[in-house]
């Protein structure tokens, strides 16, 4: 049988799962998820997000077509040499166009390809979506999941946890 991903617990209204969910942050856990069907803004100060590392390497991907761009063309002015009205082999001004472009591709490539791999997309389907009543999350339920990859998870231990709390548990199967 394989390993559990994690611990689905089911609340009957949105002030347990705030409740759990603080309480849950204060003992240590940080692999957990709150789901409701309306926003709740207790608990936004837990899932904001984190600083995004597409800006940074959206400047390496156009520093990076800055680089190809210049390369390929002084390469090929210094492969081929004409010279046309006297002007120097390497002018600058005739090299900007291509090179702006190329760092405009380059800058938006790295951030569609980081979004992606950083947001793990494309994921079409989730094993939390099979969980017994979590469609309900959409609508009327209220469930708070907490991965099995924590640090701090123990089946055992989280699981009485959430028993005292929750009005039913489901263990999430991959």
């Amino acid at each position: 049988m394989p390993e559990s991903l994690g611990l689905l617990a089911e609340f009957d209204a949105p002030q347990p799962l705030v409740e759990a969910s603080l309480h849950a942050w204060a003992m240590g856990y940080r692999r957990l998820d709150a789901f409701a069907p309306f926003p709740l803004e207790a608990l936004l100060p837990l899932f904001e997000p984190r600083a995004s590392r597409v800006p940074g390497i959206a400047c390496f991907g156009a520093l990076l077509g800055v680089a190809l761009a210049l390369l390929m063309q002084i390469g090929s002015v210094l492969n081929y040499p004409l010279n046309v009205g006297g002007r120097p082999l390497i002018a600058v001004p005739s090299l900007m166009v291509v090179t702006f472009l190329f760092a405009v591709v380059g800058a938006a490539l790295a951030a569609v390809l980081t979004l992606l791999i950083t947001s793990r997309l494309p994921r079409l389907h989730h094993p939390l979506f099979g969980a017994q009543a979590f469609e309900r999350a959409s609508d009327d339920g209220f469930f708070l999941f907490i991965e099995a990859a924590d640090p701090l998870f123990d089946d055992q231990v989280t699981r009485a946890w959430l028993a005292e709390r929750a009005i039913c548990i489901h263990e999430v199967q991959p």
